[in-house]
C-alpha cells in the first residue's frame, strides 16, 4: 500500500469548495435566467428537466473547480489519486463494495425502529419523469458524474487532507461521516457510513480513488437500474 495524497493542502481544499460554490451560483443563475427570458413556457412545463439540468450543473463545476484548484487532469492523477492501479484491485472494490451493502442494509433495518422508514433519493428523483431529456440528463449524472465529483472531494480532497494531520483511523472515520452527513439523509446515514467507510478503506488499501469510484459507480447504477425496475413494474 502507498500513502499518496501529497499536495492535497487545506488552502487547495477550500479554495476548490469556495470556487465551487461561485460556479454554481454563476452557471445556475444563468440558466434559470436564461430560460426565463428565452424558453418561459417550456421551462415551466418541464420542472422535471430544469432540475436536472441544474442538479448536472452543480456536479459539473464541482469537477471544474476540482480541477482548476487541484492543477487539472494531472492533479487530479497525482493529488487527489484518481487512477488506475490494476484489475485486481477493481474486483476487490466491488467485492467490498458488495460487502457494504449487505452489513449497511442490515444495519438500515435494525435501525429503522429509531431512525424512520428509509427512503430512496433515488426513487424520489427518478420517479419526477419518464421524459427522455430527464432521463437523457439525469441517468449519466447519477450514475458517472455524481459517483466521479463525490469520489474526488471526499476520498480524494478531504481525505488526502485529514490523513496527513490525524491518525488515518481517525481520518477513515470523518471521511465517512462527512460522506454520509452531506447526503442529508438521515434514515439512510447507516448504509451510507458504512459505504464510505468501505470506498476509504479501498482507497486508503489502492491508494487510488478511481478504484473508490467504480464501487460508488456500481453503487448508483444499481440504484437506477433497480428504481426503474420498479417504477415501470407500478406503472403497468
Amino acid at each position: 500500500m502507498e500513502t499518496g495524497g501529497g499536495g492535497v493542502s487545506g488552502r487547495r481544499l477550500v479554495l476548490s469548495l469556495a470556487m465551487w460554490a461561485g460556479l454554481a451560483l454563476v452557471v445556475g443563475g444563468v440558466t434559470v435566467l436564461g430560460l426565463r427570458l428565452l424558453a418561459r413556457r417550456w421551462a415551466a412545463g418541464h420542472a422535471a428537466d430544469v432540475g436536472a439540468i441544474l442538479i448536472a450543473e452543480a456536479y459539473l463545476t464541482l469537477l471544474v473547480a476540482l480541477l482548476l484548484s487541484f492543477g487539472g487532469p494531472a492533479g487530479l492523477r497525482d493529488r487527489l489519486r484518481f487512477r488506475f492501479t490494476s484489475v485486481v484491485d477493481i474486483v476487490l472494490a466491488l467485492a467490498a463494495w458488495v460487502g457494504a451493502l449487505l452489513v449497511g442494509g442490515f444495519l438500515t433495518a435494525a435501525l429503522t425502529p429509531l431512525l424512520g422508514q428509509p427512503e430512496s433519493n433515488t426513487e424520489t428523483l427518478l420517479r419526477q419523469s419518464f421524459d427522455p431529456l430527464f432521463v437523457a440528463v439525469i441517468v449519466p449524472t447519477v450514475c458517472v458524474l455524481a459517483p466521479a465529483c463525490e469520489e474526488l472531494l471526499f476520498r480524494g480532497a478531504l481525505f488526502g487532507w485529514l490523513m496527513r494531520r490525524i491518525p488515518v483511523p481517525a481520518a477513515v472515520v470523518l471521511t465517512a461521516a462527512a460522506f454520509a452527513g452531506a447526503h442529508l439523509l438521515p434514515t439512510l446515514l447507516p448504509v451510507l457510513f458504512v459505504f464510505g467507510l468501505a470506498a476509504t478503506l479501498v482507497r486508503l488499501r489502492t491508494d487510488s480513488t478511481l478504484n473508490s469510484f467504480a464501487m460508488h459507480a456500481t453503487q448508483n447504477t444499481f440504484a437506477v437500474l433497480a428504481t426503474y425496475a420498479v417504477l415501470t413494474q407500478g406503472a403497468r
